[in-house]
């Protein structure tokens, strides 16, 4: 199950390259409909999970919060 990491489009820069830094570049890049870029990263490895939260910039995401699993409306 791929994760998500949404930021404005003026931070798409500074963020992909933080996280390239940490060893987590995205695998895809794309626009939702407000205009905002996501960050989509592939299926991580339960292990790596952790360390790709930790990698965040969580003060540059413009959505807080965690979803796991899933069940509607997250999932099908």
């Amino acid at each position: 199950m791929p994760s998500f990491f949404t930021v404005a489009p003026e931070n798409e820069a500074e963020t992909v390259a933080h996280l390239t830094a940490k060893g987590f570049p995205p695998s895809r890049i794309d626009k939702d409909e407000e205009g905002e870029v996501v960050l989509v990263f592939a299926d991580v490895p339960d292990e790596q999970m952790h360390k790709l939260a930790q990698a965040l910039p969580v003060h540059l995401s413009t959505k807080l919060g965690i979803v796991m699993g899933d069940r509607p409306p997250f999932g099908t």
